[in-house]
């Protein structure tokens, strides 16, 4: 079985320990299973800079998964203060345009462990 890669646009933060991470539609919810391994690369530098484990993944809608998910999102692990859901959205519509990331679009949400 090949091993799957995780991008994240820099700045990359937050991924160190137990966090997830949103990924719009249902592609990662197809081809992850808790249990595997995955390579996490910056998608700017193109260079894996670590391998996690992923614990379990979520589908749903983006304001529920938000709602829900946001503050163990690896951006929103150093922010305890109640908007993290706010934030996220925001964040997600900025990365994928507001016409794509919006309130009841699917969503994947991966909850990974980092172990190198």
């Amino acid at each position: 079985m090949k091993t799957r890669v995780v991008d994240f646009i820099p700045p990359v933060v937050g991924v160190e320990g137990q966090f997830n991470t949103f990924r719009i539609g249902g592609f990662y919810a197809k081809h992850l299973q808790p249990g595997e391994e995955v390579f996490l690369m910056d998608s700017k530098a193109r260079e894996v800079f670590g391998k996690a484990v992923v614990e379990r993944v979520e589908v749903g809608r983006l304001a529920e998964m938000c709602a829900q998910h946001a503050a163990m999102n690896h951006t929103e692990l150093d922010t305890p203060d109640g908007s993290n859901a706010e934030r996220l959205m925001s964040l997600l519509q900025k990365i994928n345009g507001p016409h794509i990331a919006t309130p009841t679009k699917k969503t994947t949400v991966i909850f990974m462990r980092r172990i190198e």
